[in-house]
């Protein structure tokens, strides 16, 4: 049922696009790292010593950083509400990570060896590397700029050479490229085509190594816990690393593409969350023989791990609040009671049962951007019969 709009009044000219970017860049990627003229400084001040729950090892690399470690702090955060989209029809969503102030680290999940448990590890580790790498790319850290693994200077010199030798044969040159194999150099161009590196690669190396520093122990692991953990967290970065893509620029006059410039750039977030739920449906469960020493023996036949999720411990079955084990409950969840899939009533609400709620919400609608410089929304009432578990 849709109510008649309300006509909103227009924001005050430069604020209301401040209020817009700044709305816009808590769902946007691209942009990890900006500052707006009037935000506080990143000082130590107002970035380690407001957080609470940070190590000693974090706070001494939060004073030396604080303006990496802000970028960090952004990534965790973005890598809990991926992980929520991710585990949104499941038992467990996530919803637990979100600790209030405090590490998600402090979760109870994340001291436990469950599937989950490694999934979230991974997660947030490849945040942390994703925002810090992307926040270097866009200069907005003092200790990096622009990357250039895997795009050295033979393969930038053998590109220029090739250029110049197409464009002194007149020869047109097309307007896409294929994609490079992830990880290595692309192919030098061809007869046709003419590209060679430029812009401002991420540094993906200096997000690892802050991801790494920054989350995994520094001594050698002594549990079978700590052993996932660090694990997990590598295949975390691993993946952003596999998922790297090139960007092309086009120069040329009249947009005719003579030649490009490339450079390397990380996923989109929302393919690496992708990417590691597919681990999660193939995490392989450890034996140990001796969870004090941390030995891995894996249950069923051999098989290589250094790409795989791995965790040691059975899952519950989240139906119930348990706070020891950082399960939320379902109870209050919404569900769809046609489907009998995840998220399905009978399998999200453990059999208890669902209640039929009609619920009413306020949303924007309708908008119209006017020149210059603001959008005029209406508000919109949605009233909706929604099914809730018991």
């Amino acid at each position: 049922m849709l109510e008649e709009p309300r006509r909103r009044p227009p924001p005050w000219g430069l604020v209301g696009l401040l209020f817009l970017a700044l709305c816009s860049r808590a769902l946007s990627n691209e942009i990890q790292g900006l500052k707006l003229p009037g935000e506080p400084p990143l000082t130590a001040n107002t970035v380690c010593l407001t957080l609470s729950g940070l190590s000693k090892r974090q706070l001494g690399l939060c004073l030396r950083s604080p303006d990496v470690t802000a970028s960090a702090l952004q990534g965790l955060h973005i890598a809990v509400h991926e992980c929520q989209h991710q585990l949104r029809d499941q038992r467990w969503n996530c919803s637990a990570l979100e600790g209030g102030g405090r590490l998600p680290h402090h979760s109870a999940i994340l001291k436990r060896g469950f599937r989950e448990s490694a999934f979230s590890f991974s997660m947030l580790a490849a945040g942390v590397m994703h925002a810090v790498a992307t926040a270097c790319s866009l200069g907005k850290l003092v200790s990096c700029g622009c990357g250039w693994k895997g795009s050295g200077e033979q393969d930038r010199l053998r590109a220029k050479l090739l250029q110049l030798q197409a464009l002194s044969r007149g020869k047109s040159f097309p307007h896409s490229l294929p994609s490079p194999v992830p990880g290595s150099s692309p192919p030098g161009p061809g007869p046709q085509d003419t590209w060679e590196w430029g812009g401002c690669n991420h540094d993906m190396d200096f997000g690892e190594k802050f991801s790494r520093d920054f989350l995994d122990s520094r001594e050698a692991p002594r549990d079978i816990q700590a052993r996932m953990r660090i694990h997990n967290n590598r295949v975390g970065r691993q993946v952003v690393t596999e998922n790297l893509k090139r960007k092309c620029k086009c120069h040329g006059t009249s947009g005719s593409c003579q030649f490009k410039t490339c450079w390397r750039a990380a996923p989109e977030f929302r393919a690496v969350g992708a990417a590691l739920k597919e681990r999660l449906g193939r995490a392989v469960f450890i034996d140990t023989h001796n969870r004090n020493s941390g030995a891995f023996q894996p249950r069923l036949r051999p098989r290589r791990l250094s790409g795989e999720l791995v965790y040691f411990e059975k899952s519950p079955d989240f139906c119930e609040r348990d706070p020891t084990v950082g399960s939320p409950g379902t109870r209050g969840r919404a569900c769809n009671k046609t489907s009998h899939l995840l998220g399905g009533c009978s399998s999200l609400c453990c059999g208890r049962g669902h209640n039929v709620l009609q619920q009413t919400r306020v949303e924007r609608c309708h908008c119209r951007f006017h020149w210059c410089c603001y959008v005029l929304c209406d508000e919109c009432r949605v009233t909706e019969w929604v099914n809730v578990c018991k």
